[in-house]
């Protein structure tokens, strides 16, 4: 099954809603930003979607160094690399796995060079 969906019907469950397969889409389109089934990645919460994951499912907070601005290029690399849910706010990150937190602390809270090390470690695999 996709993560996605199992995280979904996990969160909706625990809020004591209905978990039914039209309540489940529903929700899937307004938590996430990206509704395909994919393997890997795709896990960008939406702000509604951040809200209620991070009721019954611990977060950690990475901050960036500086307040910066994303571009599609990123968004698209960090929704490949990034493993867990994860919502983006202009000066911090939030990531739902402990070791995804670590690696980004590990560069010091730069998304960009966390991005652009991961794409590059791609290409020499």
């Amino acid at each position: 099954m996709n993560q996605k969906i199992d995280i979904t019907k996990y969160v909706v469950s625990q809020s004591g809603l209905p978990t039914d397969d039209k309540n489940i889409r529903l929700t899937v389109a307004a938590w996430w930003y990206s509704t395909r089934k994919k393997d890997e990645g795709g896990l960008r919460l939406t702000e509604q979607g951040f809200e209620c994951v991070s009721k019954y499912i611990k977060s950690y907070k990475v901050r960036f160094q500086e307040e910066f601005h994303y571009n599609n290029q990123l968004l698209i690399r960090l929704d490949r690399f990034i493993n867990c849910p994860w919502y983006l706010k202009n000066k911090e990150i939030y990531v739902f796995d402990d070791k995804m937190a670590v690696q980004l602390v590990l560069f010091s809270g730069n998304i960009e060079k966390f991005s652009s090390a991961k794409a590059r470690s791609l290409k020499s695999s």
